[in-house]
């Protein structure tokens, strides 16, 4: 049954295609598996309660404040990165078949650091993808230097969260090691405090304090998980890999991206993050027939279709190759201008709340 044509007025996020999920107006979107985030979430603060309960009230105060803003940095590094556009690439899927079936034919292009880089056309979104970029079967969307999608976080780690998971594993390390190794004095304490031998000790805690047995067996748990991932993670800041590019070995000989280990670094964790190219709050411009994810596409149509074979620099900044142009159409000399993405107006500058 065909699908009725939309309001104008309809903004990206109630048309969007996608697998997330859009709050307040749009303004904060989260992944497919946003129910595991609020799981670990709720986890974790159960562990640090029953933490605080039982272990800090026997313990200088200092403890508990030290383990306070420990707990409220994992957090809030995993709010940001369940939360954060973690670098959309926006879809064309309302091109005609015509068009999808010339551009999957063609090739594009960029050179990177004196290597040639083949742009590859995704299927699914009908663009062709950035250099890094990948398409999310979980999401359903391509993202920019895509990492890997963490079920965790709910959501893709790519360009614009990375960092933010990065803070998130290494809060996550230092909490559990802190909640580790205090509640493992607390045990000893009360063990040495009721005169038991070595032999008993761990009957005497199981007795005495359960609650700082169960606490230590998780803490250790997530510990052995999270501080492998933590060191892999490291390895491949200073490499400027993703854990995509690292596992498909894309990078055997040299690395295009790599700019040594301190510029790796400072492009990880210090560079400003740019701008989303996606804009849920954008108003939908061209309502078409083809139900929500054409309405929706159409409001990129422009931007997205149609490539010839080309060959351009890139600089390796994440605006390098929205800025190059492609080759005109030789046969419709009044084609638009089109690029492998672009951004909507935000319905903000057109006066809509």
């Amino acid at each position: 049954m065909a699908s009725q044509p939309l309001p104008s007025t309809l903004k990206v996020w109630q048309a969007w295609p996608g697998r997330h999920t859009f709050c307040c107006d749009g303004r904060v979107m989260v992944g497919p598996d946003f129910g595991v985030t609020v799981f670990a979430a709720t986890l974790t603060t159960g562990t640090c309660v029953t933490f605080w309960v039982f272990v800090c009230t026997s313990l200088p105060v200092p403890a508990f404040v030290v383990g306070a803003v420990l707990f409220l940095m994992t957090m809030g590094f995993l709010v940001l990165t369940a939360t954060t556009d973690p670098g959309i690439v926006p879809s064309n899927r309302g091109m005609e078949q015509a068009e999808i079936d010339a551009c999957a034919q063609a090739q594009r292009t960029v050179e990177i650091n004196g290597v040639t880089i083949q742009l590859k056309w995704c299927r699914t979104c009908h663009i062709f993808r950035p250099p890094r970029a990948a398409h999310c079967s979980e999401c359903n969307v391509c993202v920019e230097r895509f990492d890997h999608h963490c079920p965790w976080m709910g959501q893709c780690i790519g360009r614009r969260n990375y960092r933010f998971f990065l803070g998130f594993v290494n809060s996550c390390c230092l909490l559990c090691s802190y909640t580790l190794g205090l509640t493992c004095v607390f045990i000893y304490r009360v063990a040495t405090m009721d005169g038991v031998k070595h032999g008993d000790f761990f009957s005497h805690a199981m007795a005495r304090a359960p609650a700082g047995v169960a606490i230590v067996a998780f803490c250790a748990l997530i510990l052995l998980c999270v501080g492998p991932l933590a060191c892999y993670h490291y390895s491949l800041v200073c490499s400027n890999k993703t854990t995509s590019e690292e596992i498909k070995e894309l990078y055997t000989q040299s690395n295009p991206f790599d700019r040594g280990v301190c510029g790796n670094c400072n492009e990880a964790c210090c560079v400003a993050i740019e701008a989303p190219r996606l804009q849920p709050r954008a108003l939908v411009t061209e309502p078409l027939e083809t139900g929500r994810e054409g309405l929706i596409d159409a409001s990129l149509r422009d931007a997205n279709a149609g490539f010839t074979s080309t060959s351009e620099s890139y600089d390796g900044s994440p605006d390098g190759l929205e800025a190059c142009s492609p080759e005109p159409d030789e046969e419709r000399d009044d084609a638009p201008a089109r690029h492998a993405f672009t951004r909507v107006v935000p319905s903000e500058s057109k006066g809509i709340n």
